[in-house]
């Protein structure tokens, strides 16, 4: 099934066409966006004007004529702050309807704040956090503890509603504005005090220039992936970027960096937004999600239709309890019985925390994944999926480790192309989760159950009990052998004879790691 969702912002119109599978889960299979400036005149005036409003009738109908070509059995249809702000907001709403069939839904602030966290938070999955979406019209705030929502408010510091306020006729801020600006979005947000912000506590955010501005620092520190979910911005890259940008005008900005039509207006005021949330919440970097309103929007849509029209806070506050929790465990090394492995290799501090978490991505992936024998795919394949908790390195780390447990050489080869990216440590973080990778691969195929022991003679004993007959022991060998050395211990393994139970005594087979 296909699901279009339209969102008709400040600044631009989007259009994102979704595949939704038979698990509910959903990818982006097409999407536009185009600028027209909705809200442009609600800075000086409190209605839209004639001529974004007939543009924005115009890219609706081009939006309608692409959903019917991709085939989408159902368009969605949401309007943010420019449209609930305007006082001819229902005039623009019934005429779009009129001319273009669609109904737009206009979500109030808070609505807004929701699902743009859901829609952030499903593949971030950040339980603490203070959670950011700068739109051209407002800024949506949701503070959360243990995945709860305790705070949720739109403000309206939108970069361009605060652009078209501050800015010069040309564009530019002179210092006067930008001081002036500061001190509104400042004066705006709230304090860590109102929102009881603990330590513990992440910055997430969402929204075009802030995933503009992530792309521009990739491409100027060298990093070699086309990859926004996840980026980390540091506090001092903001900055830096703030005291770049604040004096230039958008043709100048746009001359010299590569940022498209659509933020080159707006952008200068968006970096002193973030700036200002990061240094009034004492926050040192930010993570950028590449998901927000229009995910968050699709995925209460799947789960209850009902929930969009209804305007039901309540019942959205239920749907997050839910959904929010289900993806930060979906990928959990329990879902495939080696919880007692993992916690076994955790204790006897054979893995670390972070590997284990890495082990269980790797094993959702290859559950997932067709199998194949072109590796080179397959690893970036993997990198350009989007994975919840885990960084850009611990990503690659987990591309390398499924490939590393089909073919080493292929991947020493990668780790050593990408090994700016990495520590020398991480090669062995590498070879234990691919050995455990086909050590789990015989366990899950025999549907067998594994405990791990240290002895006091630091020996590591796998005691694997099988519940069928023909068991690859052959197999388990080589796999043993390798732990051995990977782990340089040596290690026993012992099969007790469930299957047939044999009067005769179990055996335990020792390997000594290669010196």
């Amino acid at each position: 099934m296909k699901i279009s969702i339209i969102d008709i912002g400040s600044n631009t119109i989007k259009l994102v066409i979704y595949e939704v599978r038979k698990d509910n889960s959903f990818i982006g299979v097409h999407q536009e966006s185009t600028k027209v400036k909705l809200g442009e005149a609600l800075a000086y005036s409190d209605s839209l004007n004639e001529q974004s409003m007939l543009k924005s009738i115009n890219v609706l109908l081009q939006y309608r004529d692409i959903a019917k070509l991709e085939a989408a059995n159902k368009v969605l249809c949401v309007g943010t702050s420019a449209v609930r702000e305007a006082r001819n907001g229902q005039y623009f709403i019934d005429q779009v309807l009129k001319k273009t069939g669609f109904g737009i839904r206009v979500l109030n602030g808070e609505e807004e704040a929701y699902y743009s966290y859901l829609g952030a938070s499903m593949m971030t999955c950040i339980p603490n956090g203070l959670f950011f979406d700068l739109g051209g019209g407002s800024l949506e705030l949701v503070y959360t503890e243990d995945f709860n929502v305790k705070k949720a408010e739109a403000l309206p510091l939108g970069a361009l509603r605060l652009s078209r306020t501050f800015a010069n006729k040309d564009g530019s801020f002179s210092k006067k504005n930008c001081d002036n600006m500061t001190q509104r979005i400042l004066d705006t947000l709230p304090t860590k005090k109102n929102y009881g912000i603990g330590i513990d506590t992440l910055l997430v955010g969402a929204g075009g220039t802030l995933r503009a501005l992530g792309r521009y620092d990739q491409k100027h520190s060298g990093f070699p992936f086309e990859k926004i979910h996840n980026y980390r911005l540091t506090l001092n890259t903001i900055d830096s970027l703030r005291k770049d940008f604040s004096s230039l005008k958008p043709s100048e900005i746009s001359s010299r960096w590569s940022f498209d039509s659509t933020r080159v207006e707006t952008v200068v005021a968006g970096i002193h937004v973030i700036h200002s949330i990061m240094k009034k919440f004492d926050f040192e970097e930010v993570i950028i999600s590449g998901y927000g309103i229009r995910e968050g929007i699709l995925a209460s849509f799947i789960q209850n239709p009902n929930t969009l029209e209804n305007h039901n806070i309540e019942r959205l506050e239920k749907q997050i309890a839910k959904i929010v929790p289900y993806h930060s465990h979906k990928h959990d090394i329990s879902n495939f019985g080696l919880d007692d492995m993992a916690r076994d290799m955790i204790y006897y501090r054979l893995l670390k925390e972070r590997e284990v978490e890495i082990l269980s991505y790797a094993l959702y992936t290859l559950s997932r994944l067709p199998e194949t024998n072109k590796l080179y795919s397959l690893f970036y394949r993997i990198l350009d999926e989007d994975y919840p908790h885990l960084t850009h390195r611990e990503q690659v780390i987990l591309a390398l480790s499924i490939l590393y447990s089909k073919k080493i050489r292929t991947a020493e080869e990668l780790f050593y192309k990408y090994s700016h990216l990495l520590k020398p440590q991480n090669l062995k973080s590498v070879q234990k989760i691919a050995i455990l990778l086909n050590l789990a691969r015989i366990i899950i195929k025999t549907r067998s159950q594994i405990r791990i022991r240290l002895t006091v003679n630091q020996n590591m004993i796998f005691t694997i009990i099988p519940t069928q007959k023909s068991f690859p022991n052959n197999l388990l060998k080589q796999v043993i052998e390798k732990a051995s050395k990977i782990f340089d211990i040596p290690v026993q393994y012992h099969i007790p004879d469930r299957i047939n139970r044999l009067k005769t005594s179990d055996s335990i087979i020792s390997i000594k790691p290669q010196t």
